[in-house]
C-alpha cells in the first residue's frame, strides 16, 4: 500500500517514546515502535524508543529531506525512502501500536498489533 506522502519534505520532533514526523502537506507520522535506519552510505542502525534510543539531533540528520516513497507491505512494515538516499523502516509490534499516520480531512492509517492495518480514508 502506497501512503499519500510521496515528494512532502519532512522535520522531526522525539519526544521519551515517540518520534512525530511531519510533512509539509499536514501529515503527522508518530512512531512508538523500534526502527531501523539505513543511511545512503551503507550504514544501518536500530533505535529502540523503550530503551532511551534516538536523539533528536540524531533522527534529525538522517531523518531530513523529501520523501520518494513510503509504502506499507502486508506484514504492516512501513517504509520510508528520502531523497537523501536514508531510509526509515518500521515493522509491526507483537502488543502495541508500532505507527500511525494521520492527516487532512480524516485520513488515518494505524499500524495495529501484529501488522493489521486499521485505515480511515479522507471525508
Amino acid at each position: 500500500m502506497e501512503l499519500p506522502i510521496t515528494g512532502q519534505r519532512v522535520s522531526v520532533a522525539v519526544s521519551e517514546y515517540l518520534v512525530e514526523v511531519s510533512t509539509s502537506g499536514g501529515f503527522d507520522l508518530q512512531i512508538e515502535g523500534d526502527m531501523e535506519i539505513e543511511s545512503s552510505r551503507g550504514g544501518r542502525w536500530s533505535v529502540a524508543l523503550a530503551n532511551g534510543g534516538g536523539s533528536q539531533s540524531d533522527l534529525e540528520s538522517v531523518l531530513r529531506g523529501a520523501i520518494t516513497s513510503a509504502v506499507v507491505n502486508s506484514s504492516g512494515t512501513l517504509t520510508i525512502d528520502l531523497d537523501s538516499g536514508n531510509r526509515l523502516v518500521v515493522p509491526p509490534d507483537e502488543e502495541y501500536e508500532a505507527w500511525t499516520l494521520v492527516g487532512p480531512n480524516g485520513y488515518r492509517v494505524v499500524c495495529m498489533p501484529n501488522g493489521e492495518l486499521a485505515i480511515w480514508t479522507a471525508d
